[in-house]
């Protein structure tokens, strides 16, 4: 299924008038950063968004164009741009110490109230990014094992090290539906990397069961994201995969890990084996962990934890550390996030405009007659137009890209700011006016004659006029 092409530029042209001054600002940015920013996230085409403010649910851009925000920072703020009780904790911090770049008291404070919630986490660290607390628990992994191939599932992204940009972004693919082959995704990635990853379909139990049996003897780990997020399509994990995938681990001496740097707090405190059923080895969590600031960690088991990083390790103990790890402004954030969280309905206004969202797109898609799957859960949400159902990255490559492009970027250019290639996410500043705005928006979007061809047999999305 396709857009036709000749109706693509409108949406395009909506896009760029609703935003002059972003505009100028990219051409002037390609003059000092790559693609005109400082991360690929941040790209999207034509240009992207330039922002001025952020307060709640909305963000205003340098063209003063307000919007209701699903982005919300990629994730991290589940509570809401600028919420007081962070804003105070950030301040009186910056009274105290920035970076001393030495323990400090309230790291363990924060530490101790993340365990009481997420038991699993027997031991842990803190991080600055996913991507390191990802990474430092593959190498735990890798150090208690003894092997050095890993396990991952076709579409999940666990961050920007060489490992996990195999079959991540990619839209090629190889191998078969249940059966897939690694792909390295980008240039510059370690010649051969391909050789130390194992592909696994997503929600497929009994093939990747079956998969890491006959691959464990050089298996370090399973890493799986709980939720598949970007690349995966906002799809979460179903009960029955996790369950077989954690089996499978524990059978054949393989460490699991989950990646919950995206979904952490989102599916509430206790983190992934509270609505999945099964605890992993080791976890990597983050995002909404900082309450908006840098910050993540990773751990799991105190036996491995110690083992690779213990003052008793032997010579396997693995190098962790990094001058801003620990941050005394992200760690006063993190535990700001944490009394909010425990104190105030954020994560059922969350999860019930999340509902809201999805419910009301899907039925906004049938409306129109336009073919679209709508994934997510609790507080998250993406659109796949083209298809009717997504369980794994195959189905959202089979997606009609282009459509879900343009609906995405006429989203943005109607006042929400929900980029193509993000999924969106609610916040428990969102309310139920904001949705009706958003899904007021996407109405607008299906009905106008210059984003789809409406007639039937045009090849477009639509089912029938």
């Amino acid at each position: 299924m396709r857009v036709d092409s000749e109706l693509k530029p409108a949406t395009e042209e909506a896009y760029r008038d609703a935003h002059p001054g972003s505009e100028l600002l990219w051409a002037k940015a390609r003059d000092i950063f790559p693609e005109g920013v400082s991360g690929a996230a941040k790209f999207f085409a034509p240009f992207p968004v330039f922002l001025e403010s952020t307060q709640g649910a909305h963000a205003v851009d340098v063209d003063g164009n307000r919007y209701v925000d699903l982005l919300m920072g990629a994730g991290p703020m589940l509570l809401g741009h600028g919420h007081p009780r962070i804003l105070r904790a950030i301040r009186d911090q910056l009274d105290r110490m920035t970076n001393p770049m030495m323990p400090a008291r309230r790291s363990i404070e924060l530490g101790e109230r993340i365990r009481a919630h997420m038991p699993y986490l027997e031991r842990l660290r803190f991080t600055n990014t996913g991507s390191e607390a990802t990474r430092s628990a593959v190498r735990v992994a890798r150090s208690v094992t003894g092997r050095q191939r890993i396990a991952k599932f076709e579409g999940n992204y666990h961050g920007s090290d060489d490992l996990f940009l195999v079959s991540a972004h990619s839209r090629q693919v190889a191998g078969s539906d249940r059966h897939p082959e690694p792909v390295v995704d980008y240039g510059g990635l370690r010649e051969g990397v391909e050789r130390d990853v194992l592909v696994l379909p997503y929600n497929e139990p009994d093939v990747a069961a079956e998969l890491i049996a006959a691959h464990a003897d050089r298996l370090a780990a399973v890493i799986m994201e709980p939720v598949a997020f970007s690349s995966g399509g906002g799809i979460p994990a179903t009960r029955e995969f996790a369950a077989a995938v954690r089996k499978a681990a524990s059978d054949h001496d393989v460490v699991l890990i989950f990646d919950e740097v995206l979904c952490a707090y989102r599916m509430g405190l206790g983190g992934a084996p509270a609505y999945l059923g099964v605890a992993p080895d080791l976890t990597a969590i983050g995002k909404a962990v900082g309450g908006g600031m840098p910050l993540a960690a990773f751990g799991g088991r105190g036996d491995l934890m110690e083992a690779a990083l213990g003052t008793e390790a032997a010579e396997r103990k693995i190098f962790q550390s990094g001058t801003f790890t620990e941050n005394p402004l992200s760690i006063a954030a993190g535990l700001a996030a944490l009394d909010a969280l425990e104190d105030e309905p954020i994560l059922e206004r969350a999860d019930e405009t999340g509902q809201l969202l999805r419910e009301g797109l899907a039925a906004a898609f049938r409306e129109q007659g336009v073919d679209a799957a709508v994934t997510g859960v609790a507080s998250i949400a993406q659109v796949h137009l083209g298809i009717r159902k997504a369980q794994n990255r195959r189905d959202v490559l089979r997606a009609d890209h282009h459509a879900t492009r343009d609906f995405l970027l006429g989203m943005v250019a109607r006042g929400v700011l929900w980029p193509p290639g993000h999924p969106g996410v609610t916040s428990g500043a969102h309310t139920r006016e904001d949705i009706d705005e958003v899904l007021a928006a996407a109405h607008d979007l299906l009905g106008s004659a210059d984003w789809i061809e409406r007639s039937p047999g045009s090849g477009g999305v639509r089912t029938s006029a």
